[in-house]
């Protein structure tokens, strides 16, 4: 591992940290590698049933390293700079929205550009009352990037879309909050407090479940209804074979907290 990412455990949480304060945590060609890295690496360790994203110093993530694409255009091949690094990125959005493990985001400070959507991205934002979002794209005559477009258009409407996204504007935690954007919003001290809770919560539950909920979400994306229901039947029939299954029912009827193993 490198010095863009600090990785750290909590039970059965693994809490990924963007750990380049200085810079405000920007998602450059190397912060994407390791950040991808981490990401696959914790994917099929079992004992790891809940990942936390979280940002270092004042930001979450401040986006694009601007210095870096100043030196492409300065260089002369500003889009093979682009295309190295939306490589790596783009796999990023693709693996959070498709992760076996429920993914949530603690946003401390600024997020803008891709830093915003990576934290779209995952399945839950909890945001401190400090934090900022901003797509900050078109002022530098760039495309929502790391996903932005589908994200916003599948997520807002879109009057609300275009707004965020031709405007570049600074939107509040509890903007966010309103537009459906964002879970929960908490004074500074609680945050990272709140999203241990979340994930503990989440770390508890029925994590396969989850991983299936969230692949049948996704497909729903772009499938007829005829098929989206043959194939939620087909899960869920799946889903009934399952020990969580099992307990779930068990301790039901027992009127227990049921103890889910994510089988």
């Amino acid at each position: 591992m490198g010095n863009k990412i600090e990785l750290s455990f909590e039970d059965k949480i693994a809490i990924i940290t963007l750990a380049d304060s200085e810079n405000y945590n920007p998602l450059n060609q190397e912060t994407a590698i390791e950040l991808l890295n981490e990401l696959l690496n914790l994917k099929n360790q079992e004992h790891i049933r809940c990942v936390l994203i979280i940002g270092s110093g004042k930001a979450f993530s401040a986006g694009g390293d601007v210095k870096k694409f100043k030196q492409s255009i300065d260089d002369g091949n500003p889009g093979k700079l682009m295309d190295d690094l939306t490589k790596d990125l783009y796999q990023i959005a693709h693996e959070l929205r498709l992760y076996p493990k429920p993914v949530i985001a603690a946003v401390n400070g600024w997020a803008v550009g891709a830093g915003m959507n990576l934290a779209l991205s995952c399945d839950l934002i909890i945001a401190s009352e400090q934090a900022k979002f901003r797509q900050s794209f078109s002022n530098l005559a760039l495309i929502p990037g790391f996903a932005g477009s589908i994200l916003l258009s599948r997520q807002l409407t879109w009057q609300q879309a275009t707004q965020m996204a031709f405007f570049g504007d600074t939107y509040s935690a509890q903007d966010m909050k309103v537009l459906g954007l964002v879970n929960e919003v908490v004074a500074p001290e609680e945050l990272k407090q709140k999203a241990l809770e979340w994930a503990k919560r989440l770390a508890e539950g029925p994590t396969l479940t989850y991983a299936r909920t969230k692949k049948l979400f996704y497909d729903a994306l772009s499938t007829s209804l005829d098929k989206h229901l043959e194939d939620e039947r087909q899960m869920q029939i799946k889903s009934a074979e399952t020990e969580d299954y099992k307990i779930g029912v068990n301790a039901l009827l027992s009127k227990t907290k049921p103890k889910f193993i994510g089988k």
